[in-house]
């Protein structure tokens, strides 16, 4: 059983999947027990080998529940999650290459909700939306944000699709495009979508 290793830190939900060119999967899930919320990950081999749970978020941080996997043709995979500081939520992510190494963890800002696409060679795009305070009601609105990744794990600089948009999805062409919809978060919450680099 996938989290039999890590029993002691049950409930798990939240489950991600990706899968390479040849049919190994990598499988993240989030748990609720411990003292703290965590993500983890396994690899799942075609031949139904199943490596054991790797920690991908910090023991000590406190993760939300909605993470984001996606791995590319040669099995690298992008894990990316938000994280509770002082009640806000902020992204963190990392690269999980095809043979279990884990990447250095790299502070994203504030997010949430987030969901990322790799093209067949492992470039990327991450979008997320973020609950933006202000003085006159309603007191909030939710931006929608994306990230080109690069196929050797960095992340791109911060661009605003729209700032009237909710829960955003992406996924990529085989190369280098990808299209990202989202719920506009105003009456009549209409559903749009954007098509670029």
């Amino acid at each position: 059983m996938l989290t039999s290793p890590i029993a002691s830190y049950g409930g798990f939900g939240m489950v991600r999947v990706g899968v390479d060119r040849d049919g190994d999967a990598v499988i993240s899930c989030h748990s609720g027990g411990g003292s703290v919320a965590q993500v983890w990950a396994s690899r799942w081999s075609r031949t139904g080998t199943l490596a054991a749970p790797l920690r991908i978020s910090a023991a000590t941080d406190n993760v939300g529940f909605h993470h984001a996997l996606a791995t590319d043709l040669d099995g690298d995979s992008m894990i990316v999650w938000p994280r509770y500081s002082s009640g806000k939520p902020e992204l963190l992510g990392r690269r999980l290459s095809a043979g279990g190494t884990r990447g250095t963890v790299t502070a994203l800002g504030a997010g949430d909700r987030p969901d990322l696409a790799l093209d067949d060679d492992g470039d990327g795009n991450l979008v997320f939306h973020t609950v933006v305070p202000k003085s006159a009601p309603p007191y909030s609105y939710t931006k929608i944000s994306a990230r080109l990744i690069s196929r050797s794990g960095g992340f791109g600089t911060t661009k605003t699709l729209t700032s009237d948009g909710r829960v955003p999805q992406a996924d990529a062409r085989p190369t280098s495009r990808f299209t990202v919809i989202w719920q506009q978060e105003t009456f009549p919450y209409t559903i749009k979508s954007v098509t670029g680099p």
